[in-house]
Parts: structure tokens; sequence; C-alpha cells
């Protein structure tokens, strides 16, 4: 991430490479953001997750992690299952995989695009075949048995949601080449929505924060992986 502020030098043009192309007929990347990184197929028989989060690196949009938070029974679970789900608030996420640390988040995503690259799926059932190799991370948690999530959590209720103008600055502030964080919050018929960078007192930067308060909660998910769930 370039961060320029304040900007002196707009007038400097800045050329982004282009992006290798596929053959026609066929967008894997795209794909695999529709398949694995839509935060509303982690939850069968729910709409809209409670809260979704998906973060994207650079402008390339490389898939990093996405998120869903459901609050309460789920309509597809068996009886059984529904005994206890009053209170239940659980969190599932899918992450590209990476060995060690990642020097930046992003690394992930092209780690992921890479080996797919080396698969060269066609369609959907290939693309569906390269993921199930490919090792990223499924994974669940009880939220509300994982303390320092429920702390962070705690703290939504003020989160902005939008970002203040000031008019009294004469310069504005540019980033470029940002990891991007999209972040939906919301219940029954009220809905929350950003889309940015993450930057620091946004609800971007509240959601990767989010994220990251529940390592060592995370347990392996119970739910089919989402490119495997059914369409809604």
């Amino acid at each position: 991430m370039i961060r320029l502020a304040p900007l002196t030098a707009i007038l400097v043009a800045v050329a982004t490479p282009a992006m290798a192309q596929d053959a026609p007929g066929y967008d894997f990347r795209e794909r695999t953001r529709v398949l694995a990184f839509d935060p509303g197929r982690f939850f069968a028989g729910r709409f809209e997750p409670m809260i979704a989060i998906r973060y994207m690196g650079d402008d390339y949009d490389y898939p990093v992690y996405a998120l869903a938070l459901q609050a309460g029974c789920n309509p597809a679970e068996q009886p059984e299952q529904r005994l206890d789900c009053g209170r239940r608030l659980i969190a599932r996420m899918v992450r590209s995989p990476y060995d060690g640390t990642p020097p930046r988040p992003r690394a992930r995503g092209q780690r992921l695009f890479g080996t797919l690259t080396t698969a060269r799926p066609d369609s959907d059932d290939a693309l569906r075949r390269a993921l199930d190799a490919a090792a990223l991370e499924w994974v669940e948690a009880d939220v509300r048995q994982c303390a320092p999530a429920m702390a962070h959590l705690a703290t939504l209720r003020d989160v902005r949601f939008t970002l203040p103008v000031d008019l009294d600055k004469p310069l504005f502030e540019m980033v470029l080449h940002a990891d991007k964080v999209r972040v939906d919050t919301g219940d029954y018929l009220t809905r929350s929505h950003y889309e940015g960078w993450a930057k620091p007192g946004t609800a971007g930067a509240w959601a990767d924060a989010f994220a990251k308060s529940l390592e060592g909660c995370w347990k392996p998910a119970s739910a089919p992986v989402p490119w495997r769930a059914a369409a809604k």
C-alpha cells in the first residue's frame, strides 16, 4: 500500500500493469471469489449473515479471507441441533492458505491464484475440484466462548460506517494499491455497508480487527465448504 498524505503531486500518472488474461470463456479468479469467498454461502438456509466480511488484496482483489457471523437458529439444521440455538453466535471463515506468516495479507490470495493457475480450471466443476485440493482453511468458532471476540464485538455500536468529509481541509488523502475490506452488518430491515481500505476508525479496520480477535478460537467447520454449498 502506498499512502500519499497530503497529495502534492496529483498530476503524476500511475500506471497499473495489466493482469495476465485468461482464455476466453471462463474467469476462474472471479468464480473463485463467488464460489469460495461469498459470506452469504456460509450458512445454509439463511439469507443474510449478521456480519459479513471480505478481505481482498491490492487492486487485483486477491482473496485473503471471508467471514460470516450468524446469530440464532439455522432452519437447515436437524431438530436435535436446534435445542440450544437460541443464544448461539457462530462465526465461519474461509482463508487462503499460506505456510507460516505472509509478508502481507494479500500474499495468501496471490498464492491461491498461483495454485489455481497451475490447475487451469475451465468450469465451475473443475474449479471446485481445484479448490478441494488447494488446502484452504475452512473454520468456525463459537463466538460466545471466545472472550477476545466478544469484547471486540461489544464495540460494534461505536463503529462509523461513513467517512466524514472535512471541507476545511484544502488537500485530501489518497491511498493507492491498498488491500480492501468490505463489511456488511444488519438485522431484519436494517443494513450498514462499508467498502474501502482499513483506515483506522472505519468499519473496515474494525472488521479486520474482529477477524484477528477470533484467532485461537477457530476449529474445523462442521458445515460443507462454501464452494460445495447449494446455491441460494
